[in-house]
């Protein structure tokens, strides 16, 4: 079933915006009379860019009083509100050199179309026809492209929510926030209960804003990716966890590990990302890196994991203040 802009196009009749000349204006109007499927607007040069966007003509037709000004189709083509638009060139009479050197003229300017004179009122209909089918032809192909676009990208919301809702994280792969203090809150109660020490890494992704802004999105997705697997490729025990935590933030919840085991951790993330050595636009980084931050505890009966986080938080803070690049622990 078309849409009900595509109706629209359909049932509304060819709108011709003329620009130009008033004797084929005028031949052009009597031509027309009486023809309930096409409406003529006149207007002229300095107006007609302006009332594009209003009066939404299926075409434009430019009668010319000199066959050699061109400077209107240069214009349309240039004017984002008239570049698809179909362009009819009537030029005035001339001799058959003449003709054939102000068509060539035209459809390097931007024509669509180029008759030497008026044509005969079968000609002339025909074409007007067959160029305002084009037109509601492009208009209804990018109406329909406009339409897949909000689809694909509400198809893409339901996505990144199932995602969120399965746990993972759409772009990188690994798990998302929700699923590691699920993790972390059920390693958190095991800690407890034996009394062993449980230690967190955050690892955030140094001047990722400058990064975005310069290489685009795109370029910070492709690096977030990369940064990703390094940092997954770091662990080597099964109950070993890392997500992506915030943004530019990844977390990695180490089990059964003190703080001297957890720096370790930390900095072969820190030098893997390094040798990884991905380009940084930035002059004074060269390469992207991460500033981690470690905190360790042995859980206690009157303490959350969120105090750990906020220690690790600190621990990244105090990295990025000493220069970034770099490991910070502190226990929680």
């Amino acid at each position: 079933m078309p849409s009900t802009s595509a109706v629209q196009f359909q049932n509304a009749p060819c709108r011709v915006l003329l620009v130009g000349a008033p004797p084929a204006a005028a031949a052009l109007r009597e031509m027309l009379a009486g023809v309930d499927d096409i409406e003529l607007v006149l207007t002229d040069a300095e107006r007609a860019l302006e009332q594009v966007a209003s009066l939404r003509p299926s075409l434009i037709v430019r009668a010319l009083a000199d066959a050699d000004d061109h400077a209107f189709l240069h214009a349309c083509r240039d004017d984002r509100r008239s570049r698809e638009l179909p362009l009819l060139v009537l030029a005035p009479q001339a001799s058959d050199d003449a003709a054939a050197q102000g068509r060539e003229a035209a459809f390097a300017a931007g024509a669509s179309d180029y008759l030497a004179g008026l044509p005969s009122r079968t000609e002339m209909l025909a074409r007007l026809r067959y160029h305002a089918l084009a037109s509601r032809a492009a208009l209804e192909r990018d109406d329909a492209l406009r339409r897949l676009r909000q689809t694909e990208e509400a198809l893409a919301r339901i996505q990144a929510e199932l995602d969120r809702l399965a746990g993972y994280d759409n772009l990188t792969g690994i798990p998302n926030r929700r699923r590691f203090e699920e993790v972390a809150q059920g390693e958190w109660q095991r800690a407890r209960r034996s009394s062993q020490p449980l230690s967190l890494l955050l690892c955030d992704v140094d001047n990722f804003d400058y990064f975005n802004e310069r290489l685009g999105r795109d370029a910070g997705d492709i690096c977030l990716r990369r940064l990703a697997g390094v940092l997954t490729g770091q662990l080597k025990r099964a109950a070993d966890v890392a997500a992506r935590f915030d943004g530019k933030q990844f977390a990695i919840l180490l089990p059964d590990t003190g703080l001297d085991g957890a720096v370790q951790v930390a900095e072969a993330c820190r030098a893997a990302i390094e040798r990884l050595a991905l380009s940084h636009p930035e002059p004074q980084r060269r390469i992207v890196t991460i500033s981690v931050g470690v905190a360790t505890t042995v859980p206690q009966d009157d303490a959350q994991f969120e105090g750990v986080v906020t220690r690790a938080g600190e621990a990244i803070e105090a990295a990025k203040a000493r220069g970034r690049n770099r490991v910070v622990a502190f226990r929680a």
